[in-house]
């Protein structure tokens, strides 16, 4: 990591300097971004779960969050299959574990006990019930589901948003395996029988070329979905502020 851009202290680029060490020693986890204001890593659960562990340090600045807030700020994500993390599709969701429980370490010294913990998640969820509950949640379910918390489980409905989608075709992944058909559910005949019943836009409708879509119904059910959410994580990140300053301040 940089030391001329970061304006980490000492403790701190070592303990970040450790981190490193930790990941790049261990096949559990890597590192996906590492720069002086940004760690992501991703993190192989004993259980086969998946963890990615997004933190940035934030100097106060930042527009998506309504108060100010410095230091870092980590989130949390978890899925059943490396590609759900990886492309954080519908089925990766949040995971509200705090750092605060490791105390006045320095950061990076926090981020490598947790992922620590997330790598031995067996042990780890008889002590968290958040997790154990995401590790026996099956798949398909996930998908319901925005945040697991201490409190209760999240789900998208309660958001507005139904649980079993909003009535579009079958959720198609991101294809690892190059001999898996992209779209099973439309095959070439559909495709050439749509293509020839459908007539040719008039060339000069300046509706067709000038005015966009309106949004759908469903648009607008996801956009008030994902708004509530944005809106739920500030609200946890605004919390955690306050319980860092509550701890400095003891």
């Amino acid at each position: 990591m940089s030391k001329n851009k970061s304006k980490l202290s000492e403790p701190e680029q070592r303990s970040l300097e450790l981190l490193g060490s930790i990941v790049e020693a261990n096949e559990w986890a890597e590192y996906i971004v590492q720069k002086h204001r940004l760690i992501t890593i991703r993190v192989k659960g004993r259980s086969n779960r998946w963890y990615l562990i997004e933190a940035r340090l934030n100097n106060g600045s930042d527009p998506r969050l309504r108060f100010d807030f410095r230091g870092w700020r980590t989130i949390v994500m978890g899925g059943a299959r490396k590609r759900d993390i990886t492309h954080k599709n519908r089925y990766c969701v949040n995971l509200c574990l705090s750092t605060h429980s490791t105390g006045k370490l320095p950061f990076g010294d926090k981020i490598a006990a947790l992922c620590l913990s997330l790598h031995n998640d067996l042990t780890t969820a008889m002590t968290i019930p958040l997790l154990a509950q995401f590790i026996v949640c099956p798949r398909d379910e996930l998908e319901k589901i925005m945040v697991f918390q201490d409190e209760m489980v999240i789900y998208r409905e309660m958001f507005g948003g139904p649980m079993d989608g909003f009535g579009n075709p079958p959720y198609q992944e991101t294809i690892e395996d190059e001999h898996e058909e992209p779209y099973p559910y439309w095959d070439d005949a559909d495709f050439h029988n749509h293509e020839a019943n459908t007539p040719p836009p008039e060339e000069h409708d300046p509706s067709l070329q000038d005015e966009p879509s309106p949004l759908t119904e469903e648009e607008i059910a996801e956009m008030r979905l994902w708004d509530a959410y944005e809106q739920h994580m500030e609200d946890l990140a605004r919390q955690e502020e306050w319980s860092r300053r509550r701890e400095e301040d003891q």
